[in-house]
């Protein structure tokens, strides 16, 4: 068999986008391969929907929006379309109530969990990374209390913060603290 005949089809990412508005699942698109998204824990859910909460009330009169599991983020310069666990939009100009995908995120989080951890550290950062409204992109521990976020630093580029067990962490990009022990509490 020549190498051409074992050669996946590559999707555009219009075909990308067409397949997944029809998809019973969700799937995340890289340089034109799909991948299909694996489902969360109740920890992982309770993480996201915590930080979710309080991101949402704090923004609340803010022209900010928060986006919860279901929304798309294209990275474009790294050809890729992902499914974080939460996005926050800052921008001035409103989404159409049926948009499935945001293109200038400020902040986006991803609730690591052991399939996913590798691809959230390297290749999303590195996607991420490259989103120019992207201010910060915060990783999320289940097994421990571990909040890491990526934070832009202007033109200089990009400032890594840990913070741990009674830390409170700071998302700079909202104007948000908030105690680790809120972000890890039990639902």
């Amino acid at each position: 068999m020549s190498n051409a005949a074992r050669k996946p089809h590559l999707l555009s990412p219009e075909e990308y986008l067409a397949f997944d508005a029809e998809a019973s699942e969700k799937h995340e698109y890289v340089d034109g391969e799909i991948h299909a998204m694996t489902g969360t824990t109740v920890k992982h859910n309770q993480l996201a929907g915590n930080l979710y909460l309080a991101l949402r009330n704090h923004l609340t009169g803010q022209p900010c929006s928060t986006f919860f599991a279901d929304i798309k983020v294209h990275a474009a310069a790294a050809n890729a379309f992902y499914y974080p666990d939460l996005v926050v939009r800052c921008q001035s100009a409103p989404l159409a109530d049926e948009t499935r995908l945001i293109t200038d995120p400020t902040l986006i989080v991803e609730v690591l969990s052991p399939s996913t951890e590798a691809t959230d550290r390297r290749e999303k950062l590195a996607a991420y990374r490259r989103i120019h409204s992207l201010q910060e992109y915060v990783l999320i521990a289940q097994d421990e209390c571990s909040v890491e976020i990526y934070r832009r630093n202007g033109d200089i580029g990009w400032h890594y913060l840990a913070f741990t067990d009674n830390d409170s962490v700071e998302f700079a990009s909202v104007g948000l603290r908030l105690p680790m022990a809120e972000i890890y509490r039990a639902a």
